[in-house]
């Protein structure tokens, strides 16, 4: 049993430090990854409350690294949304089925998907209104209750309200960080953290601590439309991953 369990912490850890360094090289995707990987070795739950920790620590990671180029105006209205949905999330999470949750989740980063695609066709650009904040904040404050998914959502949103990359970065880490909390929070309550879930969590958290020093460095080299092309590839491989399980 010791060795089986050693054998998952260290499974687990691995999966943990590639997707925290997918997440700081291009600024998005640990939660692709993460979740797609983990439910092959631990229930949903386990995977969701872990993947919450890691989250809260990329993200106090992130924030540190990236606070000059951190604008609170940009975000304080996403993620107060945001957290007032996940509580919506959490309840899908707790009283859904899981293959439900999967092509509810699915379906939206499909849509997504295309109407990124026809609002760039158009030369459409996503502006920093109210409505807009508050959709963004509460489709991710639902993905992030079920599957502790905080990026594709606020990923498009900040990718047009932002000017730069660094900016894009930093919104996109504190919105992590500001989820992450709020989600490990809800976990704790529901008791999803506990002595089974634990061990995989701290194991988690270290690994994704080390991996963030290195993925910061490739995401500074990379420029704007590279990371167009990429979030076109992501979003519809999540919707894919989704679905296999």
């Amino acid at each position: 049993m010791t060795h089986i369990l050693l054998s998952n912490l260290a499974i687990v850890a691995c999966i943990n430090f590639l997707a925290a360094f997918l997440q700081a090289s291009i600024g998005f995707g640990y939660a692709m990854l993460a979740m797609s990987l983990m439910p092959l070795i631990l229930p949903m739950r386990i995977c969701s409350a872990v993947s919450a920790g890691v989250v809260v620590t990329i993200g106090i990671q992130m924030v540190v690294m990236l606070r000059k180029h951190l604008d609170f105006r940009v975000c304080v209205v996403p993620v107060l949304f945001c957290i007032l949905f996940t509580n919506v999330g959490m309840y899908f999470l707790m009283h859904w089925p899981e293959r439900v949750l999967r092509f509810f989740l699915a379906a939206l980063l499909l849509l997504l998907t295309a109407m990124s695609y026809l609002f760039e066709k158009k030369g459409i650009v996503l502006k920093m209104t109210w409505l807009n904040s508050i959709l963004a904040g509460a489709v991710t404050g639902i993905s992030t209750g079920m599957f502790n998914i905080v990026g594709p959502f606020f990923m498009i949103y900040y990718f047009n309200i932002c000017k730069n990359n660094l900016c894009f970065k930093a919104s996109m880490e504190f919105s992590f960080l500001a989820a992450g909390l709020y989600s490990l929070l809800l976990h704790a309550i529901y008791g999803n953290i506990n002595a089974q879930a634990a061990p995989y969590l701290i194991a988690s958290s270290v690994a994704a601590f080390a991996a963030g020093f290195a993925g910061i460095r490739l995401f500074k080299r990379l420029n704007r439309k590279l990371m167009c092309r990429l979030i076109y590839l992501v979003l519809p491989v999540m919707a894919f991953c989704l679905q296999k399980k």
